[in-house]
């Protein structure tokens, strides 16, 4: 009876497909393997294995299998089980959801060749390209795609393949590489002959009328193992050409050996520090709850010390044997954590993050399969969520409230927090979601007892929470107070600081210079050609950029609508800041943290541990700098303006801006010094700031919930959010009000379709339509309804052109 294999390919589909197999390959294969499958007419494609059955599919008659590149899975059951609920409950195709959660590196390419025949003359018949394209090959030669696109000078080169492969001058061959490579490093050895301390004194006898041999062998000896090749031949005491005689004489040998990317920790880790009576309190509450929650809420004022108290739990799981993810919202927050972390767990702990290269994450979803000890604790961004783990013990989220945690710009659109919580589930583990400004729906089920919770309501060491001010600015404008965009009474602030050798942080959500320019003739101000938004002036590249597609213009004082040379900044941006900064206190060392200067892989580290080690007075960043950074010796922060937070259009403005502040606000005074915040805003007796002021959670959460309850916002109903985008405005209407009318036939409440604040966005016209589901409601339900209606959408041949996201749970 023949065999047949489900699998999942990486590809937006949303179904499995089938292939035939041997009976052998059935006995090997098992969920979660890797399988090099064919797809369509000239693809092949690396797969991840389902289901082994003897069904065979109904509509098609299914492929052979090409190989098969495991020995065993790269993806456990249960992992396959989460992907399938993430597919599921995120409306994501399981394949796409597959490409997310594996390192580019696993998924191996395919890559099309050309292979020449032998032939003794050129067909007249054939096309110009064709001709001249075997006039440059040579026969019985293969080549690659990209080498045949090079020398056609053509993107498209199938035509004269299929034409050339017709006329049996070439045949095209399909050929699946492997990516991944272990880093080979080269090591310097002893031969064995010379391992016995008789025959070792003989070849240095030997060896004494050979000064430069007998110096290079003696530094040899007096190494460490494992002497690699590069850095002991860099030695002042080494002759290279010694050493290749000593090598060529069998007295050293080199051997390549695979090593890891990522360094191994070699002293020994450090005991834990001791708890605080309150932090042993938390823990002790932690664990009582456990026995009843699988999830806690541990709600600690920014400096209190969660991470102390996440650090004895993750101990006393991996003293059980058990995996730890530790999950942050920032790849900025892991430099910091990964060195307190690394000093106590560093046998233990590995770091998985969209920063690091493919390879080094392939290194560290393999160590995890495996289960090994140097990847017990995992610390990580939200992709970590993705790891194959063994037996995971705890899961811990720090900055729960973080909205990073959404992946916004592609599918599947998860979020981290909530797939990590199922994720836990699944394995039967525990969890604490730490923060100092959780959101509303967390203190919601930990209200109604869904989840613990425990609170920490004074900082280590009893160290004072910062006083906060508001400067008026309505006020101060008027009063001629203000110096550039800052107030002079946070200008003299700044003096007081730096005059004590304390630190400054200046905090303003906005990169670039400036908003925009603006022509004080015309008011003409440069747009982006695809967004329907103003370009962002970028002084140190002197150039106008888009924020959201990227578009670049090099910046031109004269005003390109009516030539005045007059052009008005308008706007604060964080490079305008730091120039300001910069004359206001010309002694001050002053950085900047935002997108711009954090690109590289290292930037991050290096402006952390810059300001953390005093070479900085004054650090000035977007929101980078609110996120669970510990500086020691700040006392100052600043905040530019707190009124862009207030006023955005969102039902979640007001939770946003109470979070970003209390947050802010929470980087000064971390070891007891006074400290203070100063915020300017235009409305400093607008309630939010008075609740963040007085560090009123509890009161602002009884306001909010109310006004969430009253519109029947999230956490009591559910949204999904469609989103159609085309380059057509009218088609896009007309799939609008065609989409509103199948919605409002199968759901009761739906908002919209109505443009987002930015309504195109690289030519993309763009309509966003919320559906708000009942909590008592049959979620599954209403999503295959819905999955129906967009899947009959999808047939109208006038919608062709439109395209379709689902966002469930928006934030």
């Amino acid at each position: 009876m023949p065999f047949f294999l489900d699998v999942v390919l990486p590809l937006p589909l949303n179904n499995s497909y089938t292939y035939a197999i041997t009976q052998a390959e059935a006995s090997v294969l098992v969920p979660g393997m890797r399988v090099v499958v064919p797809f369509g007419k000239r693809k092949i494609y690396t797969s991840i294995s389902l289901k082994v059955h003897q069904q065979a599919p109904e509509t098609y008659t299914p492929k052979q299998i090409d190989s098969i590149i495991d020995q065993y899975p790269i993806i456990p059951q249960l992992q396959l089980s989460f992907l399938s609920w993430i597919a599921s409950y995120y409306q994501a195709p399981l394949g796409i959801v597959v490409r997310t959660a594996l390192p580019s590196a696993m998924l191996l390419e395919s890559e099309m060749e050309m292979v020449t025949h032998q032939w003794t003359a050129i067909t007249p018949s054939l096309s110009k390209h064709a001709q001249q394209l075997l006039q440059q090959l040579e026969q019985n030669a293969t080549y690659s795609l990209a080498q045949v696109q090079q020398l056609l000078l053509l993107k498209n080169p199938y035509p004269v393949l299929h034409e050339l492969t017709t006329a049996a001058y070439v045949s095209l061959k399909e050929e699946v590489y492997a990516r991944y490579q272990p880093k080979l490093k080269t090591e310097i050895c002893l031969d064995p002959a010379y391992k016995h301390e008789d025959a070792l004194r003989d070849l240095m006898s030997s060896l004494a009328t050979k000064p430069k041999q007998y110096k290079t062998l003696l530094t040899f000896l007096q190494q460490k193992a494992p002497v690699w090749s590069p850095a002991f031949s860099a030695l002042d005491t080494v002759s290279i050409s010694s050493l290749n005689t000593l090598v060529k004489n069998n007295v050293l040998q080199k051997h390549k050996r695979a090593v890891d990317r990522l360094p191994a920790k070699i002293e020994q880790d450090s005991p834990l520090s001791p708890l605080s009576v309150s932090q042993k309190k938390g823990i002790d509450s932690i664990e009582q709850q456990w026995n009843t929650k699988d999830v806690v809420l541990l709600h600690g004022v920014t400096g209190s010390g969660k991470t102390e108290v996440y650090m004895h739990l993750i101990k006393k799981q991996l003293d059980a044997g058990k995996q730890v993810l530790y999950l942050v919202p920032e790849i900025g927050l892991t430099t910091q954590l990964m060195h307190r972390l690394h000093s106590f767990f560093g046998a233990y702990l590995a770091v998985y993050h969209s920063r690091f290269s493919p390879l080094e994450r392939t290194e560290v979803w393999q160590k995890t399969n495996q289960k090994k000890s140097e990847a017990q604790l995992i610390l990580g961004a939200r992709s970590a969520v993705f790891l194959p783990f063994q037996d995971l013990g705890l899961v811990i989220v720090d900055e729960a409230h973080e909205t990073s945690f959404k992946q916004y710009d592609a599918s599947p659109r998860y979020h981290a927090r909530d797939a990590a919580m199922v994720l836990a589930r699944m394995y039967g583990a525990k969890v604490i979601l730490g923060t100092a400004t959780p959101s509303l729906e967390s203190y919601r089920h930990a209200a109604t007892q869904k989840y613990g919770l425990v609170t920490l309501t004074k900082r280590f060491k009893e160290a004072a929470m910062p006083e906060i001010s508001f400067i008026d600015l309505t006020d101060a404008y008027r009063k001629k107070q203000m110096q550039g965009h800052l107030a002079q009474a946070l200008v003299h602030e700044i003096s007081e600081t730096l005059a004590a050798k304390r630190q400054v942080l200046l905090f303003q959500n906005r990169r670039g210079y400036a908003s925009f320019i603006e022509c004080s003739q015309c008011a003409h101000v440069p747009q982006c050609p695809s967004c329907d938004v103003s370009l962002t002036y970028h002084q140190v590249q002197r150039e106008l950029r888009c924020h959201y597609c990227g578009h670049t213009d090099q910046y031109t004082a004269a005003c390109t609508a009516c030539g005045t040379v007059s052009p008005r900044t308008q706007g604060l941006g964080t490079q305008q800041l730091e120039e300001e900064i910069q004359l206001l206190f010309p002694t001050a060392r002053v950085a900047r943290m935002d997108l711009d200067t954090t690109r590289s892989k290292k930037a991050h580290e290096k402006l952390i541990n810059s300001f953390s080690s005093g070479a900085l007075d004054i650090l000035i960043g977007t929101q980078m700098i609110t996120k669970g950074l510990d500086f020691k010796h700040v006392t100052l922060v600043g905040v530019l303006s707190a009124d862009s937070f207030l006023h955005f259009p969102d039902f979640r403005a007001h939770e946003r801006a109470f979070q970003v502040l209390t947050q802010v606000a929470g980087r000064a005074g971390r070891i007891g010094e006074p400290s203070k915040v100063l915020i300017q805003t235009f409305q400093p007796n607008h309630p939010v700031l008075a609740f963040v002021k007085a560090y009123d959670y509890p009161s602002f959460y009884a306001q909010q919930i109310q006004q969430r309850e009253q519109f029947a916002y999230p956490p009591y109903t559910r949204i999904i959010r469609i989103e159609l985008k085309c380059k057509n405005m009218s088609t896009l209407i007309s799939a609008g009000d065609w989409l509103k009318k199948g919605l409002q036939e199968r759901f009761p409440h739906v908002l919209g379709p109505v443009p987002p604040v930015v309504a195109r966005v690289r030519n993309y016209y763009i309509l966003h339509t919320l559906i708000k589901l009942p909590l008592n409601g049959s979620q599954s339900a209403a999503k295959k309804r819905l999955g129906a209606l967009l899947h009959s959408f999808a047939q109208i041949g006038s919608f062709k052109q439109v395209r379709t996201a689902i966002d469930v749970d928006p934030q």
